[in-house]
């Protein structure tokens, strides 16, 4: 069964973010894992371990430990859902993760006798490693510009500050005297569809229902961390033989009330938000946490972006995700200026009867959802050679005079190896073209070609090998950085033939080795020009025959064979890359659209 199947958009993103790390899973191979404490993060602890175990094949297996059963799990191999009477290699302990700020003697006597019920356990059944999640009251309150590092102490002001000072002393003196490794993750306050502190929790159901929104102007600084992070961490420790204390909390997620306030501001602009001196304080610590960042692992999710996934969790929206304010709210506008150009290239191909296909994210986009991914900003197009060179013979007399053909020939600042269709007195530069003061850095289409490649099985891996190796010379060239191959002769040799060849001689063996087998019958293609060049060679007969589908507000061409082509691209196609990475494909760093600010391509249904 695949366990992924059984879980939302947010819970998936969190699950696979380990994934995403560099890890050292094979550290848990077939260990069995106890977790235990509240339902919601050990279901989230354990959907994360479970999924590596799926695709990484570790052989584990989970004891969860809560007073909670999940029954959409009762068929998902490797748990158990057991009291405390099991054996276990590793044990995880959340227990006192969601210690209010405003404990009682009832909840002090309650989790130390907890505790005290966990070391016994300890002492008969020690495990190779306890790690034990704590909060960061143990600080106290912050003062004002502190941070606390592991190794300090606050003042003790509360009774929550007494209790986890209490409860990892505990855990302290008992792996002394009974011989367990046991390390102490103190993490900063949770933003998830739920939270270890309530007046949090409040906060976020309240931005997610529109609701009121009252925070305290003054209050010190507090740490927070999503849970994606939280996750990360703990498994990160839980590979790592270190018997020590860690700080964890997000990046740059030491706030106090007011910066909180404009993160759900800037959030969730329809609740209504008071920031005062009489508003509600979420009392806690800052905390400092390059230790932990020092033995290799990172925080990912920022505040904003916390927020805006937590709110949209807790409103179970079955929506597709993605972050709202990419380009300065501009993203619409581009998309719509896109579809304008790909218009203008379905024209011209009818009238010339020229055969193109959707190609990329925009191929992928139409089939998945009927237009454009919705965090795509570009869009491109692709046909076989002899037909892209058909196109490009009619384009300078078919074009509007506003829009740019950039080649290799037509700008002299361009050393792209396909051509970029750009719109005139706009602007859309990313990190690597704003480098060049001369390139024309309007909105653009990419228009690319399909190759022929050889027959033969060892002649068509060096002739995609090839092709790969010189639009690296020449990427290279063009940017002026050193090539950096896996293998420091070849980095060499390869240096040394950018050195001595100038950049057009370079693009003039690119060009040619991508057109080699242009009049030969071989029956396969590759990406010569675009980002999948290593993927190896494909049917030609996955190109021969166009089909029209839905896009937008029209109809665009896609190949008939697509569900192949896609495969052959992505993969399992369907699969959308998680929630937390939905941003912009593009590194941009200037936009301007000019006059096209409010451009709107109205469509025409085709009958094709």
């Amino acid at each position: 069964m695949k366990i992924k199947s059984l879980f939302d958009q947010y819970e998936l993103d969190c699950a696979q973010a380990v994934l995403r790390g560099e890890y050292n899973l094979k550290s848990l191979s077939g260990k069995t894992i106890a977790i235990s404490g509240s339902y919601r993060l050990v279901r989230a602890i354990a959907l994360s371990l479970l999924v590596c175990n799926e695709e990484k094949a570790l052989g584990l297996k989970l004891v969860l430990r809560t007073e909670q059963r999940g029954e959409e799990w009762e068929s998902c191999p490797g748990i158990v859902w057991t009291p405390r009477d099991e054996a276990a290699d590793l044990l995880v302990i959340t227990d006192f993760y969601d210690c209010p700020a405003d404990a009682d003697s009832l909840r002090f006597k309650n989790d130390i006798s907890r505790a005290s019920a966990l070391i016994s356990e300890l002492s008969g059944k020690k495990p190779e490693k306890t790690l034990l999640v704590t909060n960061t009251l143990c600080y106290g309150v912050s003062r004002d510009g502190l941070l606390f590092s592991e190794y300090e102490s606050g003042k003790s002001d509360s009774l929550s500050c007494d209790l986890m000072r209490s409860v990892e002393n505990l855990f302290f003196s008992a792996s002394k005297q009974y011989g367990f490794l046991l390390t102490v993750m103190r993490a900063a306050d949770l933003i998830a569809d739920f939270s270890n502190r309530a007046e949090l929790w409040e906060l976020l159901n309240a931005a997610a229902n529109g609701g009121e929104l009252h925070l305290r102007s003054r209050s010190p600084k507090n740490s927070y961390i999503y849970i994606n992070d939280l996750i990360t961490a703990l498994v990160f420790l839980l590979t790592k033989p270190t018997e020590s204390v860690y700080n964890v909390c997000g990046e740059e997620m030491n706030l106090g009330g007011a910066e909180l306030g404009a993160v759900f501001d800037s959030v969730c602009p329809e609740c209504e938000l008071t920031v005062s001196p009489n508003g509600r304080a979420i009392e806690g610590a800052a905390i400092d946490c390059t230790r932990i960042k020092r033995l290799g692992w990172q925080p990912k999710i920022s505040a904003k972006d916390a927020v805006l996934m937590a709110v949209m969790s807790i409103r179970k929206s079955d929506g597709v995700f993605m972050f709202p304010d990419a380009y300065d709210g501009k993203l619409g506008a581009i998309q719509n200026v896109l579809l304008g150009f790909l218009m203008e290239v379905d024209r011209i191909c009818r009238k010339h009867d020229i055969k193109y296909f959707l190609g990329g994210g925009s191929l992928l986009g139409a089939i998945r959802h009927k237009g454009f991914i919705p965090w795509d900003d570009d869009a491109d197009v692709m046909m076989l050679r002899d037909d892209y060179e058909r196109f490009l013979s009619v384009l300078p007399r078919e074009l509007p005079d506003f829009v740019f053909i950039q080649a290799q020939s037509s700008d002299k600042a361009s050393h792209f190896p396909f051509t970029k269709l750009r719109l005139d007195k706009t602007i859309l530069a990313t990190e690597f073209s704003a480098r060049f003061s001369d390139l024309h850095n309007g909105v653009f289409l990419d228009v690319l070609a399909q190759d022929k490649t050889s027959k033969n099985k060892f002649v068509r891996k060096l002739h995609i090998k090839l092709t790969a190796q010189l639009r690296w010379l020449v990427l290279n060239k063009w940017r002026k950085t050193p090539v950096e191959a896996n293998n420091r002769f070849v980095s060499l040799g390869a240096n040394i033939i950018k050195a001595v060849f100038p950049l057009s001689v370079l693009e003039k063996a690119q060009n040619g080795i991508m057109k080699k087998y242009r009049n030969r019958d071989t029956g396969l293609l590759y990406d010569s020009m675009g980002r999948n060049v290593e993927n190896g060679a494909f049917p030609e007969s996955w190109l021969s025959e166009a089909v029209y589908v839905d896009f937008e507000n029209t109809r665009l061409p896609v190949p008939k064979e697509y569900d192949k082509y896609l495969t052959y691209l992505y993969g399992d196609y369907n699969n959308m890359i998680p929630v937390s990475l939905r941003h912009v494909s593009h590194d941009i760093v200037q936009t301007d659209l000019g006059a096209y600010l409010d451009y709107h391509f109205e469509g025409e249904k085709k009958n094709c």
